[in-house]
């Protein structure tokens, strides 16, 4: 992901949860969400999941907003799979990234974010 940030990437937008963070990259062909794992206790520990089409990601982040705790879950590679958690937190929905990387059997997860902060991350607040 380091590559892929430093070579040819613009941020499009950024929201944090106090000393974490969830950003949303392009790149020349891809898109890249780039947050902070909460598993890790280094303050830049970054993981990233990597797609193609910007508006079907953020179709299945916003659908995901309903009345009920569940996970979505979507094969981004063949060794990747990242789960979108929807929770109910004082009486808001929260949504929180999980990923775990088939390979190398490794996990990391962000913190939980509002229906609100994921808007601004897509510009569409």
């Amino acid at each position: 992901m380091l590559i892929f940030s430093s070579m040819s990437s613009q941020q499009i937008g950024q929201i944090n949860n106090g000393k974490h963070s969830l950003k949303l990259l392009k790149g020349e062909h891809l898109f890249a969400c780039v947050y902070s794992d909460i598993n890790e206790t280094s303050y830049a520990a970054e993981k990233s999941f990597k797609f193609s089409n910007k508006e079907f990601v953020y179709e299945i982040m916003m659908n995901g907003f309903n009345d009920k705790d569940h996970q979505i879950f979507v094969q981004t590679n063949q060794d990747t799979i990242v789960k979108f958690e929807y929770k109910r937190i004082n009486g808001q929905w929260m949504l929180k990234i999980r990923q775990n990387n088939l390979d190398t059997k490794t996990s990391s997860i962000s913190t939980f974010f509002y229906k609100e902060q994921i808007k601004t991350l897509f510009g569409v607040l």
